[in-house]
């Protein structure tokens, strides 16, 4: 005999859960599960495996897991509509694809990995029982990665457009990082050499190997500097006849304006001579748009000076001894960043 249901619903047990499904929260916490279940997909390497043809868990597509939970996140995946079955076993959906594509891991990295570890301590952050830079960190390594897979995409074929309207053939790109914006505009430009300078003495060591694997050593060098201090810089730096410094400026907004326009006036005493200071910068909205919001929540978390809009970098730029000769934009990108194509102020 089958039991009696009893089903119990009144106006306010009603109008509490409409309240809840209202306030969007299911879809926040099913997205933040999401983003978490990508990560691991691609970090266990199940992912990888599954483009390699391992379709079932005895094939070996979850090698490397513990099988159990490796399997229920499977059907987790396929209830999120990320996998599909098939007789042969698992496959990517086309949304799968799309959520897997190089860009979509990237800008999911950059906030899950990169700055996972400041973002999980926002509320010690607010109430100040943690610092950033003592307490807490972004993690360098993700974040010159993933940024190194968007910038190809989205940055370096801007600069090689913008050196090769000036007739650069010796680019210094300052704050080089792992060095994969020079080495990128190296192979899109074959008659180009560059200088790539990093206060980082591993990400300097990084660039080196990546020059060498992609087999541009030839044409570039990596060497240690200080950025912001273009009077302790190697010789080798000021042979170059172009310099670009990408995402680097904003940062010293923290430390007011007139910080950012003594560094652009250094610039110009220490290279009077370049064709073309290139400045690319990211622009904030202030909005929710292509996770506007996100970027600027991170600099909010990190101290590092906000980013500013294109009006606000002329103004900047009107202060400096350089002019701006052309704005170059990629606005379908994210974050949305301008180039600026700077040149020493004739003398007044």
């Amino acid at each position: 005999m089958a039991p009696e249901v009893v089903e119990f619903r009144d106006g306010e047990q009603l109008a509490a859960w409409q309240d809840f499904r209202l306030s969007t929260m299911p879809d926040l916490i099913s997205s933040m599960n999401l983003c978490h279940a990508l990560f691991a997909f691609v970090d266990s390497g199940v992912l990888n495996n599954l483009r390699n043809g391992k379709r079932l868990p005895e094939e070996g597509l979850l090698a490397g897991t513990k099988e159990d939970i490796g399997q229920n996140l499977l059907r987790y995946l396929e209830m999120r509509g990320v996998l599909e079955t098939r007789d042969a076993g698992y496959f990517l959906t086309r949304q799968g694809e799309l959520l897997t594509s190089d860009v979509s891991l990237a800008r999911l990295g950059i906030y899950l990995e990169a700055y996972g570890p400041v973002l999980s301590r926002t509320n010690e952050l607010l109430t100040g029982r943690a610092e950033y830079g003592t307490d807490v960190q972004r993690r360098g390594g993700p974040l010159g990665k993933h940024c190194a897979t968007l910038s190809s995409v989205f940055h370096t074929p801007v600069v090689v457009e913008a050196m090769r309207g000036r007739g650069v053939r010796k680019m210094l790109d300052v704050g080089c990082g792992g060095g994969s914006l020079l080495v990128d505009a190296c192979l899109r430009d074959p008659e180009l050499t560059g200088v790539g300078l990093d206060i980082d003495a591993d990400a300097v060591e990084e660039a080196r190997d990546l020059a060498l694997r992609q087999g541009v050593a030839h044409r570039v060098e990596f060497v240690v500097g200080d950025a912001s201090a273009p009077d302790t810089w190697p010789a080798v730096c000021f042979e170059a006849d172009g310099m670009c410094t990408v995402s680097a400026l904003h940062e010293h907004f923290r430390d007011g304006e007139q910080a950012v326009v003594d560094l652009l006036n250094a610039y110009r005493a220490a290279l009077p001579e370049q064709k073309i200071l290139l400045v690319g910068e990211p622009e904030i909205r202030y909005d929710a748009r292509d996770n506007d919001d996100d970027f600027f929540l991170i600099h909010v978390l990190t101290d590092q000076g906000l980013p500013r809009d294109r009006s606000a970098w002329l103004g900047v730029f009107e202060k400096s001894e350089l002019e701006c000769r052309r704005v170059y934009r990629r606005p379908e990108a994210g974050p949305r960043v301008s180039f600026y194509d700077l040149v020493p102020r004739p003398q007044r």
